[in-house]
């Protein structure tokens, strides 16, 4: 019998199938087909929920997105008007400590980065998140960084640049015999521990 657990694989699966499609610029029937499998995905485990009597369905989810959707986004069904990309990311933690009934400020900068994403995008996601709390200011780390890329190099150079540098990591962790996945997510365990103030 399937369970949410049970499902996860697909769902992380068909996800990947909708990215692939995207990056490799299929025809849009194709990532719309994509796209219907990970919706599948939804309605099973609706269908799930449902089943076992865990208090919501489809129509349930469908509901609570559209709530959500317009509660966090004033901007966009209110009238709040233009906001700057800073003020957008202060009203969305804002917003977010409201539904969570939490005391404004209240939330860690790490906060809500879920720890089973895949750990490249977590790292991003927690040098992001670092970035926009001004505590880790990756240009200072790197000054020569946004140099190079606006005066010698296309962003598309630049990402090749860096893919083959992760390509290059990968391959010496492998020679090293170190899981290159673990290695990166205790680093970012460590970069977040190291970074941000004791409460």
């Amino acid at each position: 019998m399937q369970t949410h657990a049970s499902l996860v694989p697909f769902l992380i699966e068909e996800s990947a199938e909708v990215v692939d499609a995207i990056e490799r610029e299929l025809p849009a029937e194709e990532v719309r087909g994509e796209l219907g499998d990970v919706l599948y995905q939804v309605l099973f485990h609706a269908a799930l929920a449902e089943r076992d009597g865990e208090g919501y369905d489809l129509d349930a989810i469908a509901s609570g997105l559209n709530e959500k959707l317009i509660a966090r986004h004033p901007h966009v069904f209110g009238d709040r008007g233009y906001l700057s990309v800073e003020e957008l990311h202060a009203e969305w933690e804002r917003l977010k400590e409201d539904a969570a009934g939490e005391r404004r400020g209240s939330r860690g900068a790490l906060e809500g980065i879920p720890a089973g994403m895949p750990a490249l995008a977590r790292a991003a996601k927690v040098v992001e998140r670092l970035k926009r709390a001004g505590v880790l200011d990756p240009a200072a780390a790197y000054p020569n960084a946004r140099v190079r890329a606006d005066e010698d190099a296309s962003d598309a150079e630049v990402e090749t640049e860096l893919g083959d540098a992760l390509v290059d990591l990968v391959v010496r962790a492998n020679a090293l015999g170190v899981d290159p996945d673990r290695a990166l997510r205790r680093a970012v365990d460590r970069l977040a521990t190291r970074t941000l103030p004791e409460e």
